[in-house]
């Protein structure tokens, strides 16, 4: 006579969970990892936007190169190579597109600095505004600008202006240095710059490097 064993199922492993020890390393692990990438992330987000900014310099340059050798000189953009305020960022816009920072049509002739044709050296667009301002592509919207005004083919501290100081934010006034910066001037007929990060004058984006 055979002798039946019952079919028992398995009984299922008893499920375990994670101990505070093995938590607290996943934690750290995940923390280590964030400190590495975020960094880094941001490194080349700015490293990205510096880019950007030195093309849309670039643009602006070749518009008001264009706008030269249109009219046989520049746009009188004020003394102080600078855009800062409102009515530069409108100065420089109806200078360079002919309408207004909205679109609209400029009515008076006098208010196109120069551009008594009217003619759309550049189209801005909207990533190059900030809270109404002409803005870098890191959101600075000081930027300084200087202009070979005699015509040798270079723009030179002092003989075409004084370089201002630009701030990103509240940060200190940066100014090209003289190796950046030459006596001897830079051979380009209109530079650009901004303050970048604004910490340090290595900070600055330069137009022309």
């Amino acid at each position: 006579m055979s002798a039946f064993l019952p079919n028992f199922p398995a009984r299922p492993p008893t499920a375990r969970g994670f101990t505070l020890l093995e938590l607290l390393a996943v934690i750290t692990t995940i923390g280590v990892l964030a400190a590495l990438v975020i960094p880094t992330v941001s490194a080349v987000r700015t490293s990205a936007d510096r880019v950007r900014t030195r093309v849309q310099f670039s643009q602006w340059a070749v518009a008001l190169a264009q706008f030269h050798q249109e009219y046989g000189y520049f746009p009188a953009l004020g003394t102080d190579h600078a855009l800062r305020t409102a009515a530069d960022t409108v100065g420089f816009v109806r200078a360079l597109s002919g309408r207004n920072p909205d679109g609209s049509e400029v009515a008076a002739a006098a208010d196109l600095l120069g551009n008594t044709r009217r003619i759309a050296f550049h189209n801005f667009a909207e990533p190059e505004f900030r809270a109404g301002l002409l803005a870098d592509a890191l959101g600075n919207t000081e930027i300084a600008l200087l202009a070979d005004t005699d015509g040798d083919g270079l723009v030179k501290p002092g003989i075409d202006g004084l370089p201002p100081a630009v701030r990103a934010g509240a940060g200190p006034g940066l100014v090209p240095s003289a190796a950046d910066l030459p006596p001897g001037g830079v051979r380009a007929s209109v530079i650009f710059y901004s303050a970048g990060r604004g910490l340090v004058d290595s900070d600055l984006i330069l137009s022309w490097k």
